[in-house]
């Protein structure tokens, strides 16, 4: 029997972690995701109809994806803002991308959305710990300029609270 590594208990974890996910939650989640490459925010009502599903069962979507903090949603609008770490709603992570303003859950997201994309970024940050600025370009999703000895870390996963409010 093969010896579990840290990297295979994480990978397993993310591997459980999107299985979880109902097909229509994973569909939703694409087309939002989608727009907000294009600085658009959907209305749920779009995406039935770009889905080609019931209007109720895209509602409950969207409704598990916020539960579960992969999605938000503005509250005076009713749009779907945010999913999977980006986000068009103001956080503390900018993300420049390929010329568009967005913004990234977190600092995590906001490094590795351009690098999984292979896109020109530019990210404004603070560190969580002491709030100095931080700022680096990612060209062509890998990290050109950065003040010398940038960490990026990620904090146990604590599953009481959202994932987008992790800063």
């Amino acid at each position: 029997m093969k010896r579990r590594t840290p990297v295979t208990y994480f990978l397993d974890g993310i591997e459980q972690f999107l299985r979880s996910f109902s097909p229509e939650e994973v569909a939703v989640t694409r087309v939002v995701f989608r727009r907000l490459l294009d600085g658009q925010a959907t209305r749920p009502g779009a995406l039935a109809g770009a889905l080609g599903l019931p209007p109720a069962l895209v509602a409950m979507a969207v409704d598990r994806l916020v539960e579960r903090g992969t999605t938000t949603v503005d509250p005076e609008t009713g749009d779907v803002v945010g999913a999977r770490g980006l986000s068009l709603a103001e956080t503390p992570h900018r993300l420049t991308l390929n010329g568009r303003g967005l913004y990234a859950f977190c600092a995590v997201d906001a490094v590795g959305i351009p690098a999984a994309l292979e896109a020109d970024a530019r990210v404004e940050s603070r560190c969580h710990g002491c709030r100095t600025a931080v700022v680096l370009t990612l060209t062509k999703g890998i990290v050109t300029e950065a003040p010398p000895g940038l960490l990026v870390w990620a904090a146990e996963r604590d599953l009481t609270r959202p994932l987008h409010t992790y800063t």
